[in-house]
């Protein structure tokens, strides 16, 4: 499990902690995370908030023209042994269903299908 796939677990787990606080269930008490969240009547979850938010931003760069001198800048000096970390493109390229930068600008500037990606977006894991 790489360390995205971590963070989204917690970010998840953090969410139904709130809830439960939120709506004052014990921990002893037997509920299962759907039960808690159809309690809070949550129609979207936080983590589909925040990757719609991000793809939604990552458009408006695009829009902007701000996005192209960011991503393409070089940075010097070594990388660090290991596998590479992960960058905010490589999340959005994810998310897109992107292979490279070069298409996920291409789908970005058609503003259309990009926010019927990005509204579809909660409907693609079933959660």
């Amino acid at each position: 499990m790489d360390l995205f796939k971590t963070l989204q677990k917690k970010i998840q787990t953090l969410e139904i902690w709130f809830y439960r606080r939120l709506l004052k269930v014990l921990w002893t008490e037997k509920k299962t995370n759907k039960e808690i969240i159809q309690m809070a009547h949550v129609c979207e979850r936080l983590l589909q908030q925040l990757m719609k938010r991000k793809l939604r931003y990552t458009c408006w760069t695009h829009h902007e023209k701000q996005l192209g001198t960011f991503a393409t800048t070089i940075i010097e000096g070594k990388r660090g042994q290991g596998r590479p970390r992960r960058n905010w493109m490589d999340n959005v390229k994810e998310w897109s269903g992107s292979t490279s930068y070069g298409d996920t600008k291409w789908k970005a500037e058609n503003r259309e299908e990009w926010r019927d990606m990005v509204a579809s977006l909660g409907t693609k894991d079933g959660t």
